[in-house]
């Protein structure tokens, strides 16, 4: 499930960028919008989704406050239920490894001794 969360997020802002590069895209003038393709990422751009206002279409600003707020909610979510459960990853130097592999090998030594004894 933590992974599914973190492509659902990416996708997210993904189309995020993808909604910016359409809304520059606009910005030229030569660009005809009824051109098929023109037209194809402009309609997945959400724009149209609201009537335009004094000349300007905000529909590409409302899914873009939308899917901000889904990006965000999701990464909390993660944060939430996921991230506390993901091992760490540690570097240790060659002596550093031989160290920790001594502490760990007298730790069990104990153990071992007390299960000798009992069988």
């Amino acid at each position: 499930m933590a992974k599914f969360i973190i492509f659902i997020a990416r996708f997210l802002n993904l189309y995020l960028y993808f909604i910016l590069g359409a809304c520059l895209l606009s910005w030229i003038p030569n660009i005809n919008p009824q051109y098929p393709l023109f037209n194809l990422i402009f309609k997945f751009a959400g724009a149209g989704i609201l009537p335009p206002v004094l000349g300007f279409d905000l529909g590409p600003a409302l899914l873009m406050v939308i899917l901000a707020l889904a990006w965000s909610g999701l990464e909390k979510l993660y944060a939430k239920f996921y991230a506390p459960k993901q091992q760490d990853i540690v570097v240790l130097s060659k002596e550093e490894f031989i160290e920790k592999m001594k502490e760990l090998s007298s730790q069990n030594e104990p153990e071992k001794e007390r299960q000798d004894d009992d069988n």
